[in-house]
């Protein structure tokens, strides 16, 4: 007994002494670093984001037309973000800002929508808006058909949920390619 025990032994301090390197494979899904910056809420309202983006809904009464906008005050001029982030601007019914953040020198909205009257009771947007480019960089629908969108900021992680998937944003960045609105 005694001399098997002592063979487990060996072989146990053999094993312990393999000291090869091993190459580690980079995961997928890996999260990223988080940075020394982390998600600031931004003040939302009725007629906006802070002083940022401004929400314009057209007066038919004053020959107005086209859907409501979120618009920003670019260095060309006033442009409709919108235009970036749904197939159909002009067919936006109404636009509510959920939630707004700031990480470091972009912005991160979440902003619920009624296109072609359709209100499921929304469609709702997750984009990434970056004012050095003054573009929209990376926009996802976000899953489920509540009213209700829940968020969480967590150092460089956000979580948006409202009833179906739940989608997690790392470093203020939607990844998702934007395509040009047609003109």
């Amino acid at each position: 007994m005694k001399a098997k025990l002592s063979l487990v032994a060996i072989l146990l301090a053999l094993a312990a002494c393999n000291k090869t390197p091993q190459t580690q494979l980079p995961v997928a899904d890996a999260i990223p670093a988080a940075p020394n910056v982390q998600y600031e809420v931004l003040p939302v309202s009725d007629s906006g984001v802070g002083d940022i983006f401004t929400l314009w809904t057209p007066d038919a009464s004053k020959g107005e037309s086209g859907g409501n906008q979120l618009n920003y005050q670019s260095r060309a001029g006033v442009m409709n973000v919108m235009e970036y982030v749904v197939g159909d601007p002009e067919a936006v019914g109404y636009i509510a800002v959920e939630k707004a953040y700031r990480f470091g020198d972009k912005y991160l909205l979440v902003v619920s929508t009624g296109e072609y009257g359709n209100a499921c009771p929304a469609t709702t947007y997750a984009f990434t808006f970056n004012p050095k480019t003054e573009a929209v960089t990376g926009k996802t629908e976000i899953d489920g058909c509540a009213e209700t969108v829940e968020s969480l900021a967590e150092g460089n992680k956000l979580t948006v949920k409202k009833e179906g998937k739940t989608s997690i944003f790392y470093n203020g960045e939607v990844i998702n390619p934007v395509t040009k609105p047609k003109n």
